[in-house]
C-alpha cells in the first residue's frame, strides 16, 4: 500500500470515526429530547391536577364565605329580635307590677269601705233603737227623724258593702291580669334569651366559616400559582425537547452522511486496486 493509498485510508477511518460519534452524540440527543417531552407531559398533567383542585378550592372558598355573610346577617336578625323580646318582656313585667300594686290598692279600698260600712250599719241600728225608745217615751217626730236617719245610714251601709265587694271582684280581676302579663313578660325574655344565644351560636359559626373559606381560597390562589408554574415548565421542557430531538436527528443525519462517504471512499478504493 503506497503512502498516498494509506493516507486516504486514514482519512476514511476519521470520517467513520467522526460519523460514530455524530450517531451517538444524535441518539442521546434524541433520548434526551424524548425523556424532556414525557417530563414535559408529566409536568402538564400535574399542572391540570393543580389547576383542577386550585379552581375547586377557590370556588369552595367563595361559597363557604358567601354562607358565612349570610349567616352573620341572619344572626343580626336573630339577636335583633332577641333584643326586642327581651325588652317587651322587661316591659310586660313591669306592667304586671303596676297591675299588681293598683290591685293591692284597690284592695286595701274595698276593705276600708266594707269596714266603714259596717260602722254605718252599726249607727244605722243603734238609731233605730234609739228611735224605737225614744217613740215610746211619746216623742214622735224625735222617734220619725231617727228613723229616717237610720233608714238612710243603713241604705248607704248596704251601698258601701255592695262598693266595696265590687272592689274587691276589680281588686282579684286585675290581680289575675298582672299574672297573665308577668307569665307572658317571662315567656317574652326566655325567648328572647334563647334567640340571642343562637344569634352567638350562628355569629360563631359564621366567623368559623369565613375563617375556612379565606383558607380554601389562599389555597386554591396557590395551586392555581403552582399550576402556572408547572406549565410554564412543562413547556420550556417541550421546547427544549424537541430541541434536542431535532438536534439529534441532525446529528444523525449527519452520522448517516459521514458513513455514507466512507462507504465510497472505500468502494473506490477497492476498485482502483482491483
Amino acid at each position: 500500500m503506497t503512502d498516498k493509498n494509506k493516507e486516504r485510508e486514514e482519512k476514511i477511518q476519521t470520517v467513520d470515526a467522526i460519523g460514530d460519534v455524530a450517531e451517538v452524540a444524535g441518539t442521546v440527543d434524541t433520548l434526551k429530547g424524548m425523556d424532556d417531552l414525557a417530563a414535559a407531559a408529566d409536568l402538564e398533567e400535574a399542572s391540570k391536577a393543580e389547576l383542577a383542585a386550585g379552581a375547586s378550592d377557590v370556588t369552595a372558598g367563595l361559597g363557604d364565605l358567601a354562607s358565612a355573610d349570610r349567616i352573620a346577617f341572619l344572626s343580626g336578625v336573630v339577636a335583633e329580635a332577641g333584643i326586642n323580646d327581651v325588652a317587651q318582656g322587661a316591659d310586660l313585667l313591669a306592667a304586671a307590677e303596676n297591675v299588681e300594686l293598683a290591685s293591692a290598692l284597690i284592695g286595701i279600698m274595698g276593705a276600708e269601705d266594707l269596714a266603714f260600712s259596717m260602722e254605718l250599719a252599726g249607727v244605722a241600728g243603734q238609731l233605730k233603737v234609739a228611735g224605737d225608745v225614744v217613740g215610746k217615751s211619746d216623742m214622735p217626730i224625735m222617734a220619725a227623724f231617727l228613723a229616717e236617719k237610720s233608714e238612710v245610714l243603713s241604705e248607704l251601709a248596704t251601698d258601701n258593702i255592695f262598693q266595696a265587694a265590687a272592689l274587691r271582684g276589680v281588686a282579684l280581676a286585675l290581680s289575675d291580669t298582672g299574672l297573665d302579663l308577668s307569665e307572658a313578660g317571662l315567656e317574652e325574655m326566655a325567648e328572647g334569651t334563647t334567640r340571642l344565644a343562637v344569634s352567638r351560636g350562628m355569629a360563631v359559626g359564621s366567623e368559623v366559616l369565613a375563617e375556612v373559606g379565606a383558607a380554601e381560597v389562599a389555597e386554591g390562589m396557590a395551586e392555581l400559582a403552582a399550576a402556572n408554574v408547572l406549565d410554564e415548565a412543562a413547556k420550556d421542557a417541550a421546547v427544549e425537547g424537541v430541541a434536542e430531538i431535532a438536534t439529534g436527528a441532525g446529528e444523525l443525519g449527519a452520522a448517516d452522511a459521514l458513513h455514507a462517504v466512507g462507504d465510497v471512499a472505500s468502494e473506490t478504493d477497492s476498485s482502483e486496486e482491483s
